[in-house]
């Protein structure tokens, strides 16, 4: 085994415990935040979370290019600087976030026509451009302790600025929201790296435009991406012939509880930029040929472990849905066994994703996520199956057409 690699699979062990604890650390805020709610009060928090992480999630894949540019040594086009880029896309993201501020558009979303919200949301999601940047740079550097360490504290920061609410003052909506939103500076502890990231005043109007349609690929990328995994349903619904109803709001459960593992993905994604680009430049064809071996090797791996975890889904996830959501969710066992195949293979395709930021092939990778939503909405519009399993083979549908693309397009470039 190389070293880059047994790097990696080190860096892996030390971000999977990182994941766990920043994971323990969320679903302790959304308990505590609930139980200091009301009901009507929380369901408007969930709206706000949505908007900020829904933004944040757009961001995501700033930190893949600041990874990719921080492990490049010798790539001959690394593109515009991803201090321009992280600027650009904290532009775009606030531009967004500043839509919510509008009264019609804040009463809709946050329940209230007041603009706190609004500005809340636009600070964050400046805050969450920099400290996916910041994330990149340390990951491509090598600082895997550094980024695991601020994975743990973006959540803790939100916990402990809660706890010093509810120690001076009862929890309301207001201070949820700032609590949460406190967590998208946790890059603060990072200030000398922050530094190192910020645009300088020679880059020239080409590469502010260069950076700004970079940054909206991204973007784009994310949103795409989005719209496959978290956005599901949604499509699903907006697309169906017929109401989903009960049957459909099972198999939206099923889904969900199919797909959380997804959520996890992102700091692996990071992980694997260093790795790709590495391999690339310091063992030449050797490094490549290896690639492709990994290619071939994770496809058929990947395929395997979602014939088995699908087989596994088809025994006892009828049971687990109706264990977490209740006696009424009741979806057939073969639908869910897709499902959880369709999560496998989603997860693959992710990776490959990161790959295609790792060797410059950004609009491959925009290509990808587009036939993946472009197969899926064909296949939605033409299904002349029932809710429950037009959704079950859909979500097989997006993934299977994205590798179709993805795979060709890496096999390519890890030639060049």
């Amino acid at each position: 085994m190389s070293e880059t690699a047994e790097r990696t699979g080190s860096g892996v062990a030390r971000i999977g415990v990182a994941i766990g604890l920043s994971s323990i650390g969320g679903y302790a805020l959304l308990a505590v935040v609930g139980r200091a709610l009301t009901p009507a009060e929380f369901g408007l928090f969930v709206a706000f979370w949505g908007v900020l992480f829904g933004l944040g999630s757009s961001l995501s894949t700033i930190e893949q290019e600041a990874a990719r540019q921080a492990a490049s040594e010798t790539v001959a086009d690394p593109g515009p600087p991803a201090s321009a880029v992280t600027a650009s896309a904290a532009l775009l993201a606030g531009l967004v976030a500043a839509v919510t501020l509008l009264p019609p558009v804040s009463g809709r979303v946050y329940g209230q026509s007041d603009s706190i919200f609004g500005l809340i949301v636009v600070a964050a999601a400046l805050g969450f451009a920099v400290q996916f940047a910041v994330r990149g740079v340390l990951i491509g550097s090598g600082e895997v302790r550094s980024y695991s360490a601020l994975l743990v504290i973006e959540p803790t920061a939100r916990l402990v600025v809660l706890v010093a609410v509810l120690a001076v003052a009862s929890l309301d909506l207001l201070t949820a929201a700032v609590a949460v939103a406190a967590g998208s500076f946790a890059w603060l502890g990072w200030a000398r790296r922050a530094r190192g990231i910020a645009p300088g005043r020679h880059l020239s109007q080409a590469d502010w435009r260069a950076a700004t349609g970079r940054a909206g690929s991204l973007m784009l990328g994310a949103a795409l991406t989005a719209s496959v995994i978290t956005g599901f349903p949604t499509l699903v619904t907006v697309l169906a012939d017929e109401d989903p109803g009960a049957s459909g709001g099972a198999v939206f459960a099923a889904l969900t509880v199919s797909r959380v593992p997804l959520l996890l993905v992102s700091p692996i994604q990071a992980l694997a930029v260093p790795f790709v680009v590495q391999e690339r430049e310091r063992n030449g064809s050797e490094g490549a040929s290896r690639l492709r071996r990994g290619l071939v090797l994770g496809t058929l791996l990947f395929a395997v472990l979602g014939a088995a975890a699908g087989a596994v889904a088809w025994l006892v996830g009828p049971w687990v849905v109706r264990l977490v959501y209740g006696n009424a969710y009741d979806v057939p066992a073969p639908a869910i066994a897709l499902l959880v195949l369709s999560a496998c293979l989603l997860a693959w395709v992710l990776l490959l994703s990161a790959a295609l930021i790792a060797v410059s092939a950004h609009r491959g990778m925009l290509v990808t996520w587009g036939v993946a939503v472009a197969a899926t909405v064909a296949w939605l519009v033409v299904s002349p199956l029932e809710v429950v399993a037009a959704t079950a083979v859909g979500a097989l549908v997006g993934p299977v057409a994205a590798l179709l693309c993805a795979l060709p397009l890496l096999w390519r470039f890890s030639r060049q």
